[in-house]
């Protein structure tokens, strides 16, 4: 059940499913103002297609009546609004739907109590679900644990772009910084707190001259560059990672639908807690 249709990013997630083999739901939640409406996704790799009932979340009833013919099988994936975080997580864990949690924002200390107490609930929560991007945040995690100091005395400048609409920091831009930091020896308690350290680039020109294609200006894109450069300016370091659309993190959720069913069919109640998309990779369930 991909809920959030016809969003862009819950349309993306629909499509990987479809391209991974797996059967979408006839219905689905969409937003509390939307009508009920009938939809038809397509992937366009495999030419999949499926129809998809999208029910308003003010009409949560008509949802839990058709949840009995579905179940157990029904695995949640969340693309909806921040503001319905909280109260989705809720629902899935009251109705015992298993979930992939890939909308941010929201109340995380209470998303997790809602679904560790009073029982674990089988979940997977990630504030990015591009499977690459964690890997790659893990491993820089592990450098900082293992190597502290390793860049003592570089300056860090970070560059960042995204589609206009976006108009705070990159979550995963602040992780990335917090390991560096760490490496550098300049990371406190709290881990990365200045994001205005950070230059946002949000409008056409100055995202075309970063080399973001005209095409994903507006489409979604997220293109990283973090540059260590030595006090006396004798060595650099950089790295990057750019991405356009939205194929990357709707492929990772997939594959976290696909890790969830997998321990749930393993382990049964025993198993259930909230897994992260580092619990998938190390799972190595991707395809």
């Amino acid at each position: 059940m991909v809920n959030g249709m016809p969003g862009p990013m819950a349309t993306a997630a629909a499509e990987a499913c479809l391209r991974k083999n797996m059967d979408l739901c006839p219905f689905a939640i969409t937003g509390p103002d939307m009508s009920p409406q009938t939809i038809t996704v397509t992937d366009p790799d495999t030419k999949r297609t499926a129809t998809v009932n999208l029910i308003p979340s003010s009409d949560m009833p008509t949802i839990t009546s058709l949840l009995p013919n579905h179940q157990p099988n029904l695995i949640a994936i969340d693309y909806t609004h921040p503001s319905a975080v909280n109260s989705n997580a809720d629902y899935y864990a009251k109705n015992k739907i298993p979930f992939v949690m890939g909308t941010t924002g929201g109340d995380r200390d209470a998303l997790i109590s809602s679904v560790t107490e009073p029982k674990p609930h089988y979940c997977v929560i990630a504030p990015n679900m591009g499977k690459q991007i964690v890997a790659m945040q893990y491993a820089l995690t592990t450098l900082e644990e293992q190597f502290p100091g390793a860049f003592q005395g570089y300056n860090l400048e970070v560059v960042e772009s995204h589609q206009k609409k976006k108009a705070d920091t990159s979550g995963t831009a602040v992780a990335v910084i917090g390991s560096i930091k760490g490496m550098i020896g300049e990371k406190d308690s709290d881990g990365f707190r200045n994001p205005e350290d950070v230059v946002l680039l949000r409008d056409d020109k100055s995202s075309s001259d970063f080399g973001v294609p005209s095409e994903y200006l507006d489409a979604g894109h997220a293109f990283h560059t973090y540059t260590l450069t030595s006090g006396d300016g004798s060595v650099e370091f950089e790295l990057k990672h750019n991405v356009c659309g939205r194929r990357v993190y709707a492929d990772g959720t997939a594959d976290a639908v696909k890790f969830l069913r997998k321990v749930i069919g393993e382990k049964g109640e025993g198993g259930a807690r909230v897994y992260s998309m580092i619990d998938v990779l190390k799972e190595g369930a991707l395809e």
